[in-house]
């Protein structure tokens, strides 16, 4: 009836998740059941607003992080992309329609992409 069926237990012995049959026994006995010791020690600090203003004045936190996709505004107009925020937020580079040799040069100022990514659209 449950062979179908499975469950992510941790394996003690090899330290990692893994996927075992929903009617495995194994492990479940007195002497398999373990105690887990903590791996790190608990935390002795706290981040209190004083210390929070601090990092942040001094620049060990930072709020914003974002894509800076700049287009390249002394660049022909043939040579600049438009740029645009798409419905669901990520950036979109449309770029410029190629020349009479096929090729389409698109001059950035900056062009770094974050982990949101970046639509880059050629129609």
């Amino acid at each position: 009836m449950n062979r179908q069926l499975y469950r992510i237990i941790f394996n003690q012995a090899r330290q990692m998740w893994m996927v075992v049959a929903e009617i495995a026994r194994a492990g479940q006995g007195r002497t398999g059941r373990r105690h887990r010791r903590r791996s790190s020690p608990p935390c002795c600090c706290q981040l209190t607003a004083l210390r929070f203003s601090l990092l942040l004045a001094l620049g060990g936190i930072s709020l914003t992080v974002q894509a800076a996709i700049v287009a390249d505004g002394q660049a022909p107009g043939r040579q600049q992309p438009t740029l645009i925020r798409s419905a669901n937020g990520t950036p979109q580079v449309n770029i410029q329609t190629p020349g009479a040799d096929g090729v389409s040069h698109n001059s950035y100022r900056q062009f770094d992409v974050d982990k949101q990514g970046v639509i880059l659209n050629n129609s």
